[in-house]
């Protein structure tokens, strides 16, 4: 289910600190396996993840924050699948299609350990 952003919105996340030159760094250490890579790229689409996720799960935080990590899931795996040759200005769109597909996907619900 694609969630339409307002231009509030898409102002906010343009204007959240995403720079070329740091996600371009990310993006090609997550292709490389750079952990460090991975945690800045993450850092980068916080407000995003959460934000799309906020709005599919409402005031439920449980499964805002299982919509927020299948995000992660699916932001990781646009990294990963991200053309070399392709600009990285192209790669926010990429990956928001890879992050709704995540959230979207019925998945599985981690056994509760205690309780």
């Amino acid at each position: 289910m694609k969630i339409a952003l307002s231009q509030d919105e898409v102002a906010n996340l343009s204007a959240s600190g995403v720079h070329a030159e740091e996600l371009a760094k990310a993006v090609g250490g997550c292709k490389m396996g750079d952990w460090e890579a991975k945690h800045a790229l993450e850092r980068l689409f916080a407000p995003l993840l959460a934000m799309l996720a906020e709005k599919r799960a409402g005031t439920d935080l449980t499964a805002r924050n299982e919509l927020i990590e299948r995000g992660r899931a699916g932001l990781l795996r646009a990294a990963k699948r991200f053309p070399r040759n392709d600009s990285v200005r192209h790669f926010r769109l990429f990956a928001l299609d890879h992050i709704e597909a995540a959230m979207d996907k019925p998945g599985h619900r981690l056994p509760k350990i205690f309780g």
